[in-house]
C-alpha cells in the first residue's frame, strides 16, 4: 500500500524533475551556443585574419626584377630590407595560426575539429611550401646581389629562375586564398548555425516549458484527486456526529485514506449495530419489567380463579343431575385459566431469564435427546425427522436447561409451520472455530415482511401466540455469545441457523490441527 504522502511527493518529483530536465537543456544549449561562439571569436576570426596578412603576392620576383634595373648604389640598400622582412613576417603568421588552429581545435567536436585539423594541414603545406620559396628567393637575391642579370650571357638563367620564384610566390598565394575561402565559408556556416540552433534553443525551451507546466498542473490535479477523499471523510464524519450511523464513506483508494474510510465504514455499522442492541436491550429490560409486574399482579387473581374453578366443578359434579352447560363451561374456564398461567410463566421466564450456568455441552447429544423425547408428538402430527448430526462435533460451553429450551421453541414453531405434516431437518456441523445448528421445515414460510421483525418481543403470527418464543431464543443464543438467523422462502420452508464458539481448548486444538496441516502442505 503506496501512502499518499509518498504519491504526491512522487507527482510532485516528476513536476520538478520536468521543470529541472527543461532548465538542463537550457543551459546545455547555452554552453553549446557558448563554446560555438568561443570557437568563432577565438578561432575562426583569427585564423581569417592570420590568412588575410599571409599575401605573397609579388614579394621577391618582380621586385628583384625591378632592382635589377636600379643602379648599383640603389641595388645595395634595397636588396638587404628586401631579405630581412618578408621572409621573417611569414614565418610569424603561420607559426601564429598553427597555434590559435590547435588551441580552437582542443574546444571543437565533430566537424569542427576535423575542419581545423584541415587547416592546420594546410598550414603545414604553406610552412613546407614557405621554406622551399624563402630558400629560392634567397638564392634568387644572391645572384642579383653577385651582379646576376647584368651581363647578357647570364640574363636568361636569370630570368627562368626569378620566373620560378614567380611560381612559387603563384602557388603559394593560391594556398593562401583557398584556406581564405574555407575559413570565410566556415565562419559563415557557423554564424547560420548559430542563429538557427539559437532559434530552435528558444523555441525547444518554450515548447519544454510547457510541458512542464502542463506536468506541473497535472501532479497538482492528482494531489488534488488524492486529497480529494478526506473531504468526503469529514462529511462522513459530520453525519455520524449528527446521529447518521448508516452514512457510508465512498472511497475506494488503497492508500491509508482508504484504509481510513473502511475502518470509519465498519466503525459506524459497529456503532450502528450496538445502538441497534442498545435499544433491544433497552426494549427487552423494559418490557422485562413490565411483564414481570403485570404477571406478579395476575397470577394470584388467577390462581384464585382457578381454585375457585376446580370447587365449582366439585360441587356441580356433586349435584343429583349437574347441568351439562355448566360442566363445559367451568371446563372451558379451567383450560383458560391454566393457559393465562402458561402465559404468564412463559413471560416470567422471558423477563427472569437466569445466568447460563455454562459447561461442555455436546450439542449433539442434547438434540439427539429431545429429538427422542418429541418423536411421539412429532409423529402423531405426520411430521418426519431427518437427522444429519456431524460426527466429533466439538463441544461447546453453554447452559444445557436454556439450549434444551431453545431446540424445543423452535422444533414446536416448525411443527405449528406444517399443520398438515412436512419434514423437518436437524443438521450440526462444525464451522471454523464454531458449531453451527439448522433446524429446517417445509412449512409455508414467512412473509419477508414479516421475516424481519419475527425477534421482536410479542410479534407473533400465530393467532393466539405470544410473541415471546423467538425473542427469548434470541437472548438466550446472544447470552451464549452465538447468533441466530431465519431464512424463509414462502411456499418452500424456514430455515434457522444457529451458531455457536466452540470451547476455547477446541479452537486452539483447532488451529493447531489447521497450522500442522499448512506446515506439511
Amino acid at each position: 500500500m503506496r501512502r499518499v504522502a509518498t504519491k504526491i511527493f512522487l507527482a510532485f518529483a516528476v513536476a520538478l524533475a520536468a521543470f529541472g530536465a527543461v532548465a538542463a537543456f537550457g543551459v546545455a544549449r547555452l554552453h553549446d551556443l557558448r563554446r560555438d561562439l568561443r570557437l568563432l571569436s577565438a578561432g575562426y576570426l583569427p585564423l581569417t585574419r592570420i590568412a588575410a596578412q599571409l599575401d605573397v603576392k609579388d614579394w621577391v620576383a618582380s621586385r628583384a626584377l625591378e632592382a635589377r634595373a636600379l643602379d648599383p648604389a640603389a641595388r645595395r640598400v634595397y636588396l638587404p630590407v628586401a631579405r630581412a622582412h618578408f621572409p621573417a613576417l611569414v614565418r610569424e603568421k603561420i607559426e601564429e595560426g598553427r597555434r590559435v588552429a590547435q588551441v580552437a581545435r582542443a574546444d571543437a567536436r565533430g566537424d569542427e575539429a576535423r575542419f581545423l585539423g584541415d587547416v592546420l594541414a594546410r598550414l603545414d603545406t604553406l610552412a613546407t611550401r614557405w621554406a622551399e620559396y624563402d630558400r629560392e628567393a634567397r638564392g634568387l637575391l644572391d645572384a642579383l646581389e653577385a651582379g646576376e642579370g647584368q651581363d647578357p650571357r647570364t640574363a636568361p638563367a636569370f630570368e627562368a629562375r626569378a620566373q620560378a620564384v614567380r611560381q612559387l610566390e603563384k602557388g603559394l598565394s593560391l594556398d593562401v586564398k583557398l584556406l581564405q575561402v574555407a575559413l570565410e565559408s566556415q565562419i559563415s556556416d557557423r554564424v547560420h548555425a548559430t542563429e538557427q540552433a539559437e532559434s530552435d534553443t528558444v523555441l525547444l525551451v518554450v515548447i519544454y516549458s510547457f510541458l512542464a507546466l502542463a506536468v506541473g498542473v497535472g501532479a497538482a490535479a492528482i494531489s488534488q484527486r488524492l486529497l480529494a477523499p478526506i473531504q468526503r471523510l469529514t462529511e462522513g464524519v459530520k453525519a455520524v456526529a449528527a446521529g447518521d450511523l448508516s452514512r457510508k464513506v465512498e472511497v475506494r483508494s488503497r492508500d491509508e485514506i482508504g484504509l481510513l474510510a473502511r475502518e470509519f465504514n465498519a466503525m459506524a455499522t459497529s456503532l450502528d449495530r450496538q445502538r441497534a442492541e442498545l435499544r433491544r436491550a433497552e426494549r427487552l429490560a423494559a418490557v422485562g419489567r413490565i411483564s414481570a409486574q403485570i404477571t406478579h399482579e395476575i397470577r394470584n387473581p388467577l390462581n384464585a380463579i382457578g381454585l375457585n374453578t376446580e370447587l365449582l366443578a366439585e360441587e356441580i359434579e356433586a349435584l343429583p343431575s349437574p347441568p351439562k352447560e355448566a360442566v363445559a363451561l367451568v371446563a372451558a374456564i379451567s383450560r383458560e385459566v391454566d393457559r393465562l398461567n402458561g402465559v404468564a410463566e412463559e413471560y416470567l421466564r422471558f423477563a427472569r431469564l437466569p445466568k447460563p450456568a455454562l459447561g461442555r455441552q455436546d450439542l449433539n447429544e442434547i438434540l439427539g435427546g429431545l429429538l427422542d423425547f418429541l418423536s411421539p408428538e412429532l409423529a402423531a402430527a405426520r411430521v418426519e425427522v431427518e437427522r444429519k448430526l456431524a460426527p466429533d462435533l466439538p463441544p461447546i460451553r453453554a447452559d444445557e436447561n436454556q439450549l434444551r429450551a431453545v431446540f424445543l421453541n423452535l422444533l414446536r414453531n416448525s411443527r405449528e409451520a406444517m399443520p398438515r405434516g412436512g419434514r423437518i431437518t436437524v443438521a450440526t456441523r462444525a464451522f471454523g472455530g464454531a458449531v453451527e445448528v439448522t433446524v429446517r421445515d417445509t412449512g409455508g414460510g414467512i412473509p419477508p415482511g414479516d421475516l424481519t421483525r419475527i425477534f421482536e418481543p410479542f410479534y407473533s403470527t400465530k393467532e393466539r401466540g405470544t410473541g415471546l418464543g423467538l425473542a427469548f431464543t434470541q437472548q438466550v443464543v446472544e447470552e451464549h455469545g452465538g447468533s441466530i438467523r431465519c431464512d424463509s422462502v414462502v411456499g418452500e420452508g424456514t430455515t434457522f441457523t444457529l451458531r455457536f464458539p466452540a470451547a476455547r481448548e477446541e479452537q486452539a486444538a483447532a488451529a493447531e490441527t489447521a497450522n500442522e496441516g499448512g506446515a506439511a502442505g
